[in-house]
């Protein structure tokens, strides 16, 4: 793995200061996946619900996207929906 490090980041990758490995499957919040998930048919069921402004509220965010939910394209796509929409009510 450092060797492959090393091809793209130079030779200090040889050298780590530190290392960090973690069980995700142990982690009691994330249920074992980088990605948040719900249960069969509530995105299907309510999915919208998350986007909808409330008054003033508006929502963005990686759980908010309707395209790469769970990751960072996701956070942007929802940031880039989210924007005219409280533009529009400026």
């Amino acid at each position: 793995m450092l060797k492959n490090f090393a091809t793209y980041l130079g030779s200090q990758a040889l050298t780590p200061r530190d290392y960090f490995e973690m069980n995700w499957t142990l982690e009691p919040y994330t249920r074992g996946c980088p990605v948040g998930f719900y249960g069969p048919g509530t995105m299907v069921a309510h999915g919208s619900a998350i986007r909808t402004a409330v008054d003033r509220s508006h929502w963005a965010g990686t759980e908010t996207a309707t395209y790469w939910n769970g990751y960072m394209d996701g956070a942007v796509r929802s940031g880039e929906r989210a924007a005219p929409e409280v533009l529009a009510q400026l």
